[in-house]
């Protein structure tokens, strides 16, 4: 049984620039949010890690409210960017990894379409 997951809207005919789009389509009901979880991936980015202990300094930095806050940390979780480990949070490679899984999934079926569409 999965521990985590939640749910990313995406256009399939938009192009995706940069991570804010990524955000907004996983912080799609909280808009505001996308914003502040940019703010705190590029916070891990810089110190490599924020520890959990310094969630009240952490939500202060951001301007958030303790839900809010708690809401950013558990769908960044939930989609595989961030982990939680010895008390710390840091990047996760697992929502690359999910969406690396998607795409060679999909152009695998591509794949097979175009060959039996030529025969």
């Amino acid at each position: 049984m999965t521990k985590y997951e939640t749910t990313i809207k995406m256009r399939a005919r938009e192009r995706i620039p940069d991570l804010r789009t990524i955000l907004e389509g996983l912080y799609f009901r909280k808009p505001e949010l996308a914003k502040k979880a940019e703010a705190f991936i590029y916070t891990i980015i810089e110190k490599k890690r924020i520890p959990d202990k310094d969630w009240a300094e952490t939500q202060r930095s951001l301007s958030c409210t303790h839900q809010e806050y708690y809401t950013m940390l558990n769908k960044l979780r939930d989609a595989g960017m961030i982990t939680k480990r010895e008390g710390e949070w840091m990047l996760s490679e697992q929502f690359g990894n999910r969406c690396r899984e998607m795409t060679d999934i999909w152009n695998s079926f591509i794949k097979r379409w175009q060959t039996e569409r030529k025969q």
